[in-house]
């Protein structure tokens, strides 16, 4: 089993280690390694001459200090990583877009397919088509086209020493757009902000459902192996380490994207751009199509045909513009609101908190808890009255011993067994008054005389009876008949026990027929004035049995009667003094236990069984010790003190652990059900400010410039 477990914590190890890996390398992947949105899945193998031509134009770009770097920035040159990826060719159909900012700079020029950046070789702007078939491989920045419209890097032109300057192409069909004249002034390149980096940072719900998962952990650490135990904690703090980590970490320098700042005329271009994006109407920097944020729109127009700067990322979209639609300005003055994630914490601690309540019973372990944060003590008695002089605690450590009663429920639990019926030894009456007398009744005195009398007529212990003739005795013997010698005490005792006329009917009735007589009041007179004294009655081995019958069953029914009427006696102990109990049902005394229920015995021994019982448990040694868990008074003044047996090293932290998972998850609930409450709703309000915000400013500018305009 040992080795089983072992091996179930390695897997279990191993398997965190590999997901912590496998997040940390997607989390900080080379930009290639994400999928092209163009890329259709059929695709060829590069081959070998394709290959060297790759490597060849690679050599030949850090010969002349250029790389394919985003920005054409002269960096240090990548090298092709001739992995899985880059051995793939794609081919693809599209239109290719320019991007260039007037600098003096050659090879300034920036390509893209769609949204995504690629490296065109510098002698191919010249063969860009409307329509345009592309063969690119994929490198460890951007993708890298090796073939256009039919010319490829094999028959490139590589004897070139140096690269010519970028000229505008003069192909009439082209799908760069021509420049117009228009300047575009390159002010400076920034890294954006952590305003502007927190709107394209993930909303942390893959790190929520994580640290759900590590709540989950720990719950199932509270009922996995002690050996378990410490390596799914020790895995639930890394992974909830890791997540923390990952939320609230700030952005380094490498996760900061790069934004232009362009100074320069909006213009709006109608449908003449390629690339729409799905815009309500295309607006351009000089050849550059910007692509706004949706709520922009109404207010864009204010900037067009004015010289205005403009701060875009590589793909074109606007983060600011002019004097106040800025998304920086946003975040800062109406931060986002990323419910996700507390959403889903909630609804993980509410799973947590539904396991907790179901699986585990939680009032021992919030009890020891709070005992523990309190403070406890160890007690020690041996007398009631240094008990009584002692403050109890919840959570204090108790150990008492000395001699008390038994005690007997008035309600007894379907779902435990009772060893000493009908006491229950698991709780202790512990006084000075003197124990209770053991249980008397007069009805039990009759009926065993009246068992007594019919077993002695009818089971003689001798052959000879001295009250009848010897002569006469044999001939009875001889023809197997049973005499009742003494037929009037029989009837007396009958009276004596059932004085009531509903009482032992069958019983009655069989001794009337017995006695000839014409009721049982006339027999009971008869017996009453001596009449049926040295009478004797004949009866075959039959009739002897059925009346033996008779009397036991007419006398068990006041066996049964009394004996659970004493039980119920014993239930009224005196008043004061302490009722030590255990609220496991451990019993408290060393005493034999029987090895037959008290009520399983027949009529006659059930009384007999109750009397040992009562002479050895109203009063009996007993030794009670553990952690008080409940302290409580009763109406005669008793104070009940449940005990739970002391946990080991284990338990103890089983119970810590779960009034602290149970108080972790209760508060994660409740907090991030307000904070998901409050999120949705300023989420659903935030665009309404933001527009608000900007009426207010546009409208409170115009409004300026038209009170200061008639002085002039």
């Amino acid at each position: 089993m040992s080795t089983i477990v072992i091996i179930l914590a390695v897997m279990l190890t191993c398997s965190i280690v590999a997901g912590c890996f496998f997040w940390y390398a997607m989390r900080h992947r080379p930009p290639l390694a994400k999928p092209l949105p163009f890329i259709s899945p059929p695709h060829r193998k590069l081959t070998d001459e394709e290959r060297a031509a790759v490597e060849r134009y690679v050599e030949s770009l850090a010969k002349n200090g250029a790389s394919i770097l985003p920005g054409g920035t002269s960096a240090t040159p990548v090298k092709l990583t001739l992995n899985s990826q880059s051995s793939n060719v794609y081919p693809v159909t599209r239109a290719i877009t320019r991007y260039g900012l007037s600098t003096d700079e050659p090879h300034k020029w920036r390509y893209y397919l769609d949204a995504v950046e690629v490296h065109l070789p510098p002698l191919w702007e010249q063969y860009i088509a409307d329509e345009n078939y592309v063969e690119l491989i994929k490198t460890q920045t951007i993708p890298l086209v090796i073939s256009l419209n039919g010319h490829s890097l094999t028959s490139y032109a590589f004897e070139q020493r140096a690269l010519p300057p970028m000229v505008r192409p003069l192909a009439p069909n082209a799908s760069i757009r021509k420049e117009e004249g228009e300047n575009i002034e390159l002010l400076n390149v920034r890294k954006e902000t952590l305003e502007e980096y927190s709107l394209s940072r993930p909303d942390g719900t893959r790190e929520a459902v994580v640290i759900g998962s590590a709540l989950l952990m720990f719950f199932i650490s509270l009922l996995a192996p002690a050996l378990l135990m410490p390596w799914l904690i020790t895995a639930g703090i890394a992974m909830i380490a890791v997540s923390c980590w990952f939320l609230y970490r700030r952005p380094t320098e490498k996760d900061l994207r790069e934004i232009h700042c362009l100074r320069g005329a909006p213009k709006r271009w109608g449908l003449f751009g390629e690339s729409n994006q799905g815009q309500i109407s295309n607006i351009s920097l000089g050849i550059i199509d910007l692509i706004y944020p949706p709520h922009w729109q109404p207010y864009v127009a204010h900037d067009l045909g004015q010289t205005t700067e403009v701060d875009i990322y590589l793909n074109c979209q606007v983060v600011r513009q002019g004097r106040f639609l800025s998304l920086q300005d946003e975040v800062r003055n109406f931060p986002i609101q990323r419910w996700r994630k507390n959403l889903v914490l909630a609804c993980g601690s509410l799973l947590v908190l539904l396991l907790l309540v179901s699986w585990i019973p939680l009032s021992m372990p919030i009890k020891l808890s709070m005992a523990w944060i309190k403070g406890t003590e160890s007690i020690k008695v041996t007398a009631v009255d240094d008990l009584q002089k002692i403050s109890l605690r919840v959570g204090d450590s108790l150990h008492v011993t000395g001699s008390g009663m038994c005690s007997v429920p008035a309600n007894y639990q379907s779902n435990r067994s009772y060893a000493f019926m009908p006491f229950d030894c698991s709780a202790i009456y512990w006084n000075n008054a003197a124990p209770l007398p053991q249980p008397q009744s007069e009805i039990i005195d009759k009926a065993t005389a009246l068992q007594l009398t019919t077993n002695q007529q009818l089971h003689p212990q001798t052959s000879t009876d001295p009250k009848l003739n010897p002569q006469l005795a044999t001939a009875i013997q001889k023809s197997g008949m049973i005499l009742l010698d003494d037929f009037s005490d029989l009837v007396l005792k009958t009276q004596d026990l059932c004085s009531q006329p509903q009482d032992c009917v069958r019983l009655k009735n069989a001794l009337v027929n017995l006695g000839n007589a014409k009721d049982w009041e006339t027999l009971i007179g008869r017996a009453n004035s001596g009449a049926l004294n040295g009478m004797n009655v004949l009866l075959r081995p039959v009739s002897a049995e059925a009346l033996e019958n008779l009397v036991n069953t007419a006398t068990s029914s006041f066996f049964y009667r009394e004996t659970h009427r004493a039980a119920e006696a014993l239930n009224s102990p005196p008043p004061g003094g302490f009722l030590i109990l255990s609220d496991e049902g451990r019993q408290l005394v060393s005493q034999p236990q029987p090895p037959v229920s008290l009520f399983d015995y027949n009529a006659p021994e059930q009384w007999s069984e109750l009397q040992r019982l009562s002479s050895m448990l109203l009063h009996t040694p007993f030794n009670a010790s553990g952690i008080i868990t409940s302290i409580t008074t009763d109406a005669n003044g008793t104070q009940h003190v449940a005990l739970h047996n002391e946990p080991d090293a284990i338990s103890l932290w089983r119970y810590l652990g779960t009034s602290l998972l149970l108080l972790i998850v209760s508060i994660i609930l409740v907090a991030n059900s307000l904070l998901t409450l409050k999120r949705i709703h300023r989420n659903r309000t935030r665009l309404v400010e933001i527009q608000r915000y900007y009426e207010h400013c546009f409208n409170h500018s115009l409004t300026s410039i038209q009170a200061v305009r008639p002085l002039f």
